[in-house]
């Protein structure tokens, strides 16, 4: 263990010389506009605070725009015949290897290749870090088993390799399938890139009002997230609903447009029951990148509330990312990765779970429940007494200050960065 080290100390690690030179070679399907990608990023924004001896290297396909020019990429054809061949050549400089989310189901033909270097290169330190378990994604199912017996073929059994989970359940999950050396390394967040600047979002704020996003007078309502259907969407709806039937003037603004498809539908839903909304048009003004006019920080800061409806997560940015910019979340626990959170100190006991108003696993279900309740005036009003937002909320605003200190202590890019160099060193 690498004792001594505080947040406000980087220098520890400098000064004691504890570090070499080392390059680790961060492997990924496509390091897009998303949560794998800022994972990845915030980790090398910390070890380049605590070392100057660390080089960083990124290895795939489709690098987002948002991604630093000084880091080195490498790109993969996930096309080729021989995947595995090509992750030799390019990992051959590496000290460390930290293969993303080679769990998730995307490229059974890239997982497969994982696992076969993986075993026939003992002599590399291999990093498997779990961000998504096949086992979630029936979607998946299909396509997969056309290179896999079963889900739990595919994980290296080597004595280099190591598994990282970015939550308590997905590890016990993990020893549970018969693997070994598996610690939890939960994401971490750049206290900085959050700090509140009136300003810029009362000028995001102006900005969603002049291109017809929100009204005048109307409360933001912010769903910061991708149109997919585990993100429950119909259920922020309803929430949006019973919200403004209370007397409230809320619009839902769902970020990210993707499912095509599943956004029609929320269209549908939305217009049937006069539900103000704008979907998929945010994204179009702010960014992850702190070079751009506007970030995700400044829509958080111009937001009223953050809501998630969400029925599963890799680890839950959402639940944790808008406290530091002033902003409190309400909707949905999600106790696989809540739970965790809560343990470090955030308070999120109001958030409502299954207990309280269940929840499908089927898409289609969920749909049809919510449009129900929705056309009928008697369960409307039931489910708005079950789950009282209102009180919810004060609840919620009464923690941004406990719950922003725990974030800063718990999740910090600093301290996850040590913790990673300890995860490499052991």
């Amino acid at each position: 263990m690498i004792e001594n080290y505080s947040f406000e100390n980087t220098s520890f690690f400098k000064e004691s010389n504890i570090l070499g030179e080392m390059k680790i070679l961060f492997l990924h399907y496509a390091f897009k506009s998303d949560g794998v990608t800022r994972c990845v990023l915030n980790n090398i924004n910390g070890l380049k605070e605590l070392s100057e001896n660390i080089s960083f290297v990124l290895a795939g396909n489709c690098f987002a725009s948002s991604i630093p020019s000084d880091i080195e990429k490498r790109h993969i054809d996930w096309n080729s015949q021989d995947i595995v061949s090509q992750i030799h050549e390019i990992a051959k400089d590496a000290d460390i290897i930290v293969v993303e989310n080679p769990s998730v189901g995307i490229l059974p033909q890239a997982t497969l290749a994982f696992k076969e270097y993986a075993e026939k290169n003992k002599d590399k330190k291999i990093i498997y870090r779990v961000h998504d378990l096949i086992d979630d994604r029936p979607h998946l199912f299909e396509n997969f088993k056309k290179t896999f017996d079963n889900f739990d073929d595919i994980y290296p059994v080597s004595s280099n390799v190591s598994f990282l989970t970015l939550t308590s359940f997905d590890k016990a999950r993990l020893i549970k399938k018969g693997l070994n050396n598996v610690e939890v390394l939960p994401n971490s967040i750049v206290v900085s890139d959050l700090d509140i600047n009136r300003e810029k979002s009362f000028g995001l704020r102006t900005l969603f009002e002049k291109k017809g996003i929100v009204k005048p007078g109307e409360k933001i309502l912010a769903y910061p997230v991708r149109i997919e259907k585990r993100k429950n969407m119909e259920e922020a709806m309803l929430l949006t609903k019973i919200l403004n039937e209370g007397g409230e003037n809320y619009r839902l603004v769902i970020t990210l447009p993707f499912g095509e498809d599943y956004k029609k539908e929320l269209e549908i839903l939305a217009d049937k029951h006069k539900i103000p909304c704008s979907i998929g048009k945010a994204s179009e003004y702010i960014s992850f990148d702190k070079k751009d006019e506007f970030t995700i920080a400044d829509f958080y800061a111009a937001s009223d509330l953050v809501i998630s409806t969400s029925v599963r997560e890799g680890f839950g940015f959402v639940f944790v990312e808008p406290w530091l910019a002033g902003t409190s979340i309400i909707g949905r626990a999600i106790p696989s990765v809540t739970e965790d959170f809560q343990t470090n100190g955030i308070d999120l006991s109001y958030l409502y779970g299954n207990d309280i108003f269940p929840c499908s696993d089927d898409p289609k279900e969920r749909m049809k429940k919510i449009d129900e309740i929705l056309s009928d005036p008697d369960k409307l009003n039931k489910i708005s007494e079950i789950l009282d937002i209102k009180s919810r909320i004060s609840k919620a605003v009464s923690l941004i200050n406990q719950n922003k200190e725990a974030i800063k202590k718990h999740y910090n890019h600093m301290n996850i960065a040590k913790q990673f160099l300890e995860n490499i060193k052991s």
